[in-house]
């Protein structure tokens, strides 16, 4: 697990590929033991979500960290100790690695952007440097290197292209729950106190989402009468800029819109989905994604989308979607206004079937996908 509750992102990418991998056919899964190592105070992230995807659940306390961290140790640095003697677990594969270690087993390097790198203003010089750091690591040891998008594999092959015939692309796909349509969005909606019509912002409150051009795409409609609802949900607290969410808020008053903008914060993800079943669109303004999970979930639910033209939105290609220009609220402002007047509130029964129809294909061809990195690299072709 290689996230914790200020990231959630990284919690549902490690489920949807445990869940992608689970689902395979038992033929092609039936030589296959899929551990997951979890912090002991990460332990809950996993209880309801990756844990019946996989075979076993180890949860790491302080010893059992300290025993690992000295065959790691033993491995990165004394390399004329032969590794197997130093992979008492028998470990085949370990994936996904973020810190670009010499580990005594095969291992695959995930790398989900270079966001740094075309947003530098938004990090910190020593956030540059670490992040600079850990990707020239990954692509000096890693056997293989993981990227989302194409738009990251073409990065990563003009900043390191010695390590570029060691990169390969993987696509993660969205592994509904069942519980996704049993639920009704409708109760869901009414627990929150939103208005039967409304658009969904599902993204945390970091400045490359961009809520504020949202904002002032309501501050335009309302000039001329049209005064639609935007529900955003995720993490208010950024990190990097801590007065980002306050100045939203401001924006937000000085607009007269807090009758139009219901911030709900960190909800439940079976909230969260119930509300994306429920909503006209979803709107994902972002200027960055490495892949975007919000796509995602989106596509799998068969919602329209309102989208910005960011290359790895693009390449996603998510069907019945309208793209506005980054940061041009104009363009998104009458995109709102054109979905405001003839979408209808979700859930549309028929479109889900036929976009879990599609899911299953997607998820078994990402399963497959990553199989086949995995044998690559441990069968050394």
């Amino acid at each position: 697990m290689i996230a914790d509750s200020d990231w959630l992102g990284g919690v549902i990418y490690v489920q949807n590929l445990a869940c992608a991998i689970a689902h395979l056919p038992a033929l092609e899964r039936s030589n296959i033991t899929l551990s997951l190592t979890v912090r002991a105070s990460h332990s809950n992230l996993v209880d309801h979500t990756v844990r019946p995807y996989v075979d076993q659940v180890k949860v790491r306390h302080f010893w059992d960290l300290a025993y690992l961290k000295i065959y790691h140790l033993l491995s990165e640095y004394l390399t004329f100790i032969p590794l197997n003697i130093l992979n008492p677990q028998k470990v085949d594969f370990l994936y996904p690695n973020l810190d670009g270690r010499r580990y005594p087993y095969c291992w695959g390097g995930w790398i989900p952007d270079f966001q740094h790198y075309h947003l530098p203003h938004l990090f910190t010089k020593e956030e540059i440097a670490y992040r600079n750091q850990q990707h020239q690591k990954i692509a000096d040891a890693a056997p293989v290197v993981i990227l989302s998008s194409q738009m990251a594999q073409q990065d990563f092959n003009n900043f390191y292209p010695e390590a570029a015939s060691r990169s390969r692309v993987m696509h993660f796909v969205s592994s509904p729950e069942l519980e996704w349509f049993q639920l009704d969005p409708k109760g869901v909606q009414h627990k929150y106190k939103l208005p039967d019509f409304f658009f969904l912002v599902s993204n945390q409150f970091w400045q490359h989402k961009d809520h504020a051009v949202v904002i002032e795409a309501l501050g335009l409609l309302k000039q001329t009468g049209i005064k639609p609802t935007v529900v955003c949900t995720g993490n208010t607290t950024d990190n990097r800029n801590t007065k980002y969410y306050n100045q939203l808020i401001i924006r937000i008053k000085e607009l007269e819109l807090g009758d139009q903008v219901k911030i709900l914060g960190l909800i439940p993800r079976l909230d969260q989905i119930q509300l994306m079943r429920r909503c006209l669109a979803v709107i994902q303004p972002s200027l960055f994604e490495g892949w975007s999970t919000v796509v995602e979930d989106a596509r799998t639910l068969g919602k329209p989308m309102l989208i910005s033209d960011f290359p790895v939105h693009l390449e996603q290609a998510p069907l019945d979607s309208l793209f506005f220009e980054m940061h041009n609220y104009e363009q998104l402002a009458r995109l709102i206004s054109q979905a405001f007047l003839t979408l209808n509130p979700g859930p549309d029964i028929e479109n889900e079937i036929l976009a879990r129809q599609d899911n299953v294909e997607r998820v078994i061809k990402y399963g497959r996908r990553f199989l086949e990195i995995v044998n690559g690299v441990v069968n050394g072709s």
